[in-house]
């Protein structure tokens, strides 16, 4: 399985991957990698931007909500 959560790098931009098919879900495992880039983002004073993305086409992401 690929990796839940997948970060790319340009410059000071940080862009982040959400990549469980098929709705994306977010679950406590995915919650806790999340809030560990999101750790390593803040503290990176060489980042300045992050964009949070999903892998394919159906929708952004279900689960925190439910």
């Amino acid at each position: 399985m690929a990796d839940v959560i997948t970060t790319r790098r340009e410059g000071a931009i940080l862009e982040v991957t959400l990549n469980r098919p098929k709705a994306n879900a977010i679950d406590v495992k995915t919650s806790r990698l999340m809030g560990e880039t999101f750790k390593a983002f803040r503290d990176d004073p060489d980042l300045r931007i992050a964009i949070v993305r999903t892998a394919g086409d159906k929708f952004f992401s279900a689960g925190w909500d439910l």
